[in-house]
């Protein structure tokens, strides 16, 4: 693998043909395997890019879709690659790309399906319901469905291959195979039935890889445990972030109609975040710095047993009604999206704090509902 990467990065500038696969701009852990699992089966394997890809002169590479200096901060990310050999210095990111500069460059998108860069998108692995923004190039290849991990689709079409053909994969499969099963058990929060993440496709393309890498079907659920409270302590370390670098390490923007809404999603909970030193002047440079009107604090707190805790903080920084508007929004959600908000007493940041009982309601669904509410603007 580590060969491939350092082979995208010696040769980028100068290929005539170039892909890249690119995650959304949370770089979690889920958008940075798919991206680097899917770009190594697209360079060895092409056949989903027919007649984009030329022989010899094309070079399909990944790019994690962050910044190189706010890398450190996808704690789980930098953990996970680096145990599977990976050297972050091989990776491309987002800030390391001219994209103004890369007209000829196309891309494909994974876990997300809209983007605001201008390249050609050839192609989408997502696993989100579809953006009523979307526009798709009818020519692109489009693979959208609603599973609890983007790396299941990219794990199923690497394990479309004949069973003869996985056998005689090099090294750098398996280390795709492993970082893509990393992600379907941490963002199916390990197939617990109180998340309600999994879905039978995520069951088989684990339980596939889990035989192609020789676990026995009665050591998978403790494998599944020991990997995913791994992944957890990884996310959860934020012993060397301070309260500014928590917001920027799972972050989604967004911007409608002269309105940005920033979302930061949290390893702990909102309340504890608020107990941070200076997390109130943290708070409000974030805010100056990502140019948001509304901030949408988003926290996942795993407890010793297994267990989920959620809950949620709207503050406004410059636009009250808008701030009300999300909170009406939130709690008037329907039943599919019911987020069951039990409001808490404020803190010291101005805004409307929740207690979320229905742990199964996520960023994911949350994002529709705050669109809906900035196109009515």
């Amino acid at each position: 693998m580590n060969t491939y990467l350092q082979r995208c990065r010696r040769v980028m500038k100068d290929a005539v043909s170039k892909i890249a696969i690119i995650g959304n701009e949370s770089c979690d852990l889920d958008s940075a395997v798919s991206a680097i699992a899917l770009a190594f089966h697209l360079q060895h394997e092409p056949a989903l890019l027919s007649s984009w890809y030329k022989k010899d002169s094309t070079v399909v590479f990944p790019v994690l879709n962050v910044p190189r200096a706010e890398l450190p901060l996808k704690t789980e990310v930098t953990y996970y690659i680096k145990r599977h050999g990976i050297m972050l210095d091989d990776l491309i990111c987002r800030d390391e790309i001219d994209w103004n500069a890369e007209q000829a460059l196309n891309l494909i998108l994974v876990d997300h399906h809209v983007s605001k860069l201008q390249q050609n998108v050839l192609g989408i692995v997502d696993h989100r319901p579809i953006e009523s923004n979307a526009r798709f190039d009818t020519n692109a290849f489009k693979t959208i469905e609603l599973v609890g991990s983007c790396a299941t689709l990219v794990g199923r079409e690497i394990l479309n291959l004949e069973a003869t053909a996985l056998q005689e994969l090099s090294e750098g499969y398996g280390v795709a195979l492993e970082l893509l099963y990393g992600a379907i058990v941490l963002d199916t929060v390990n197939f617990s039935k109180q998340a309600d993440k999994a879905k039978p496709l995520d069951y088989e393309i684990a339980a596939a890889i889990e035989a192609n890498r020789s676990v026995l079907e009665e050591n998978r659920a403790a494998h599944r445990e020991q990997l995913f409270q791994r992944l957890v302590e990884a996310r959860c370390d934020v012993s060397e972030l301070n309260a500014h670098q928590l917001l920027l390490k799972d972050l989604k923007i967004l911007s409608q109609n002269d309105r940005i809404v920033a979302v930061p999603g949290f390893p702990m909970a909102v309340q504890e975040y608020l107990k941070l030193p200076d997390h109130s002047e943290h708070l409000q440079r974030f805010a100056a710095d990502t140019g948001s009107n509304v901030v949408i604090l988003l926290g996942l707190k795993v407890l010793p047993d297994g267990s989920v805790r959620r809950d949620v903080g709207i503050v406004p920084i410059d636009d009250e009604p808008l701030a009300e508007k999300i909170v009406t929004a939130l709690k008037a959600s329907g039943q599919d999206t019911n987020f069951e908000l039990e409001e808490l007493p404020s803190a010291d940041v101005k805004g409307t704090f929740f207690q979320q009982h229905n742990l199964k309601a996520s960023r994911k669904q949350l994002m529709p509902i705050v669109k809906s509410v900035l196109s009515t603007l």
